[in-house]
Formats: C-alpha cells, sequence, structure tokens
C-alpha cells in the first residue's frame, strides 16, 4: 500500500547537468558526437516520459575564472514549474548548452538539494536528477573531504532526521571517469540510487531508467 501511494504521486523534479570541460570530448572515439550532444539529446527526449502533472526545471553546472579565482557556476536556467508549461523552455535552454570549465560537484549537489528541500512539496516525490561526467573540480582539492563529508551528513539528517524532508538524489555517472562510487554514496544519503552510463551511447536507457522512479 505504501509503495503504491508512492507510485501515485506526481514529481517535483531539478534536472541538473553539468556543462563542464570535458563534455566537449568525443562520446565514442572517432564519432561525431560529443558526449554534452548524446547527453542534451537524451535529456530532451526524456522529458516527453514525466507525467504531465510532474513539475520539472533545469540547472547546470560548472567553474569560471582562473587561477586563485576559479568559483562554481551553479545556475537556474529554468525555475521549477508544471512541465506543461516548462517542457518547451526546458528544450531550448538544453539545445543551448555548451561545454565550459571545471566541476563543483558536490557545491552543486548541496545547492540543488537544499533548494529543493525549501520548495518541498509534500504531495510530491521531490527530487534532483544530477547528470555529470567527472570528478568533483572547484579548484580547492584541499577541502574536498571536508566538502563531501558535510554534504553526506547534511542531506541524511534532513532525509531520516526527526523531521525529515526526504529529497531524493538520483545521479547519473557518465562516461568512464564520472566518479561512481561518490555519486552512489550522495544517492544512497538521501534513500535514492545512483544510475551509470559509463558507455555514454547508453544515455538514452538510463534516463529512462531514472524518470521511471517518478
Amino acid at each position: 500500500i505504501d509503495q503504491w501511494n508512492e507510485v501515485r504521486k506526481e514529481a517535483r523534479v531539478i534536472l541538473v547537468m553539468d556543462v563542464s570541460g570535458s563534455m566537449k570530448e568525443f562520446a565514442v572515439p572517432g564519432g561525431a558526437d560529443t558526449k554534452l550532444d548524446l547527453a542534451k539529446a537524451a535529456a530532451i527526449r526524456a522529458l516527453d516520459q514525466f507525467k504531465a502533472t510532474d513539475e520539472v526545471g533545469l540547472w547546470t553546472f560548472t567553474t569560471q575564472g582562473r587561477g586563485q579565482s576559479i568559483e562554481p557556476s551553479i545556475v537556474e536556467l529554468v525555475p521549477v514549474g508544471p512541465i506543461s508549461a516548462t517542457g518547451g523552455p526546458i528544450s531550448q535552454a538544453i539545445d543551448g548548452l555548451f561545454p565550459l570549465d571545471g566541476t563543483p560537484l558536490y557545491e552543486t549537489a548541496k545547492q540543488s538539494f537544499d533548494s529543493a528541500v525549501a520548495d518541498f512539496d509534500d504531495s510530491r516525490i521531490n527530487a534532483v536528477v544530477l547528470l555529470t561526467d567527472g570528478r568533483n573540480d572547484d579548484g580547492d582539492q584541499g577541502d574536498d573531504r571536508a566538502q563531501l563529508d558535510g554534504l553526506l551528513s547534511s542531506v541524511r539528517e534532513i532525509t531520516d532526521g526527526e523531521n525529515s524532508t526526504p529529497v531524493r538524489i538520483f545521479p547519473i555517472a557518465y562516461g568512464n571517469d564520472a566518479d561512481f562510487d561518490t555519486l552512489r554514496l550522495i544517492a544512497e544519503a538521501s534513500n535514492a540510487r545512483a544510475y551509470s552510463a559509463a558507455n555514454p551511447a547508453t544515455i538514452d536507457t538510463v534516463f529512462t531508467q531514472v524518470i521511471s522512479n517518478f
């Protein structure tokens, strides 16, 4: 009965896409499409798999700056809203994405999770779908362990605490260089699961698997 009640719920989802520099690598050696090309096409097609009553928004993440001035660049391109209204703008925004710099993975996971918690809707499945092809790279490796520990602790406390706000993070590890083990820890902290698209050609299938949670 509990599972049926969960299945019947509509979803509120933030789709978060990595636009770091490594996404410009070719998906298949000698091929014509980059990893970002395939991810964009798959993400746009995946929008059709949401229910008409679901709410979906789009964020992207990379870094900007050089040397000592590197900063995370985490952008809300389309605010969460009914997909009947946001589907077109999300498709257009995804189609215009291009690869930039680094991968502030931990900061992005924290910000998108916190945003979903702040706007939590207990009548819906609340989730973050986070696609990345790399490891945390925000210009400062010295605090990576502390960042990750803080992220996991915060997600567990909010997800499982006495006054829990269950927001699930579904990471997609895209390509061979993605840090699947860490993404799995992030997913499990939110009572979700991580998905692997180590072969970029499988990204359509993986997106389908992820959206089937909603």
